[in-house]
């Protein structure tokens, strides 16, 4: 029971975004536990949010040798091969995946995406083609379904597939940054020639070399912000009490700047948290 509890939390902590939380609670426990696979997947996936796909290598491939089978631990050891630009054991994991449970949508989004970042837009949008009709429930595949269509120069189809995401999640954070990334590439397209070199340019944006790090999957330094800022306004907030508190038991004169810089701070912090968003 304390080992599901401890899962649980950690599914927490990285469900709001706080990654580094998680492997701080996970070190210790796959340490004492090393042959407990959801410890090592969700290692993996802390360490994959934080930027750090080395570590994250090696937490999947803890989990994989545990389970050289399950989706789970393939899926991990796909896209910690993926942003370390290791595109064939990335796509090989993420079809041996697929293969286990093909009606998995997550697995076949994590293939695209596999396939995307190797730089083979045409193979991620003809594997979606079929996968899509069969999920289209599934925002976040649609998301990628856009992406590889857009990288192959079919721009209105890939408005449409987002379109569709935001109908499922309207506030889809990865549906909203692809249809910015469309706006600024066609932006430079006037006729076919310089569309068929908008759809190359985007598509290149999505590849990762060997020893280039990845972009952060969308939102995540929005999550980070809005953490740091809801912890200052605690602060800001215990201080003021406490002022108050001091104040009115005459033990402390706090002057009426203060309260007022304090105030001010607390409500910077809280405008800030809540254009963030909330923790995720």
């Amino acid at each position: 029971m304390h080992t599901d509890l401890l899962l649980a939390e950690a599914d927490a902590l990285l469900a709001r975004g706080r990654a580094h939380n998680a492997a701080r609670l996970l070190a210790p426990f796959v340490g004492r536990e090393p042959e407990n696979v959801g410890g090592w997947q969700r290692m993996a996936r802390a360490r994959l949010d934080l930027g750090d796909p080395a570590e994250a290598l090696l937490a999947a491939q803890a989990a994989w040798h545990l389970d050289p089978w399950g989706t789970e631990s393939l899926h991990w050891l796909s896209a910690a091969h993926s942003h370390l630009g290791d595109h064939a054991e990335a796509i090989a994991a993420a079809a041996a995946a697929c293969r286990e449970d093909p009606g998995n949508p997550r697995l076949h989004n994590r293939l695209a995406q596999a396939q995307l970042a190797a730089g083979l837009p045409t193979d991620a949008a003809e594997g979606l083609r079929c996968v899509v009709d069969m999920a289209a429930y599934d925002a976040d595949l649609m998301v990628t379904y856009a992406m590889a269509l857009f990288a192959i120069g079919r721009p209105l189809s890939a408005r449409e597939a987002v379109g569709r995401a935001l109908a499922i999640d309207f506030g889809h954070a990865g549906a909203r940054a692809a249809l910015q990334a469309f706006e600024r590439a066609m932006s430079t397209a006037i006729d076919a020639a310089s569309l068929a070199l908008a759809a190359d340019e985007y598509g290149e944006t999505l590849r990762i070399h060997p020893g280039r790090q990845p972009h952060r999957r969308p939102g995540a330094a929005r999550s980070a912000t809005g953490h740091v800022a809801r912890v200052a306004l605690l602060w800001f907030l215990a201080v003021l009490i406490g002022a108050g508190l001091l104040d009115g038991a005459g033990l402390l004169t706090v002057p009426s700047s203060l309260y007022f810089a304090l105030l001010c701070a607390a409500g910077t912090a809280g405008c800030v948290s809540a254009l963030a968003g909330p923790a995720r």
